[in-house]
């Protein structure tokens, strides 16, 4: 398949069409707007609106337009709140302690993040409440501060919907981190198989499952061949992101590809060609495999192990290009998800 050219060729032009800057534009754009909308519109704070309209700005390579969504949401709710608190009860230090713990409070209760990301979150909806009590607080203040921050959150949406991924490369970036768990689930599956005695019928199982995974990783490499080639036509889509896929992409390619022909020796050399001293120790080693296969850092994970020498050591002439085939497989397992390295925006 004739492939177009989507990698950028020069440092400067790869900067320009950058995620990052491609953030930062949109996020000082969204400011800009908003604090003129604000001035245009009467009784509403031009730079509660400013502010709001960057703190409110949230993109990640994994999140969704709908979490961006409930996050402006919440900024909306937590403005509200400290509307209302200090309507009733007057601006002081309590009511900013008080509306802070709620911000954190929100960010759970509304799952607007996941938890790692929630005291994030939380701090910029705490900016929106702080921007709504501010200082010398009457209740016409509030009113204007608390509607530059709809204004702001509003611009803040818009900002995030144009420097999100799109759906179809969330979608591909989620396919092939399932397909990646299922390699090593199947490795797993394999190093066990081994220990507890592989028998030809469950040999030829695992294989049809690898058959079943690499088919699903050259139905992802069609897609991703479609997306890059696309990507000159959207915007949404940048040079980093199609670096990130194809990362990802080249590295389940090639562990696919392995653990295909490493389950088919197995298949059909017939486990019974093992050596019994070569059996635990090359459980080990596809163990090891899986476990660098799931790692968010699989070069942590990766070394001469005993494993690795206690196969190195069998005795057994007659089985060594069986043994030799499936270490070399594992090796060829490790070092692709070992280079599955995100490019820096």
């Amino acid at each position: 398949m004739q492939r177009d050219t989507v990698l950028v060729s020069t440092p400067w032009t790869k900067a320009l069409d950058s995620a990052y800057l491609r953030l930062a534009i949109f996020t000082s754009v969204a400011a800009f707007a908003a604090y003129v909308v604000a001035e245009l519109i009467p009784y509403t704070a031009a730079v509660p609106a400013a502010i709001t309209a960057v703190v409110g700005v949230r993109v990640t390579f994994h999140s969704a337009i709908k979490e961006s969504l409930f996050q402006v949401l919440g900024a909306l709710l937590g403005g509200a709140f400290a509307l209302g608190i200090v309507s009733l009860i007057g601006s002081n230090p309590l009511v900013i302690l008080l509306l802070v713990l709620l911000s954190f409070a929100m960010a759970r209760i509304m799952r607007i993040a996941s938890p790692e990301e929630s005291p994030f979150v939380a701090a910029s909806l705490s900016v929106t409440v702080i921007l709504v009590v501010g200082t010398h607080l009457t209740t016409g203040l509030a009113v204007e501060r608390f509607l530059g921050v709809a204004v702001g959150a509003l611009f803040a949406l818009i900002a995030t919907v144009l420097t999100a991924p799109t759906k179809e490369s969330r979608a591909l970036r989620t396919e092939m981190d399932e397909v990646q768990q299922a390699l090593s689930d199947l490795l797993n599956q394999i190093a066990q198989d081994l220990r507890d005695g592989l028998t030809p019928a469950i040999a030829s199982t695992r294989f049809d499952e690898a058959v079943d995974l690499r088919n699903r990783v050259l139905g992802l490499a069609v897609q991703f061949e479609d997306l890059s080639r696309n990507r000159k036509w959207n915007p949404r889509t940048s040079a980093t992101d199609v670096e990130r896929l194809e990362a990802i992409m080249s590295a389940n390619q090639t562990m696919s590809a392995r653990v295909l022909s490493l389950a088919a020796d197995l298949r059909g050399n017939g486990p019974s060609n093992l050596p019994p001293a070569a059996v635990n120790p090359l459980a080990d080693l596809i163990a090891m495999a899986a476990e660098n296969v799931a790692a968010e850092d699989p070069a942590t994970s990766l070394g001469r192990t005993e494993a690795h020498e206690a196969v190195r050591g069998v005795d057994a002439t007659a089985q060594i290009a069986l043994i030799g085939g499936i270490v070399s497989h594992v090796n060829r397992i490790n070092q692709a998800s070992a280079t599955e390295t995100l490019p820096d925006d």
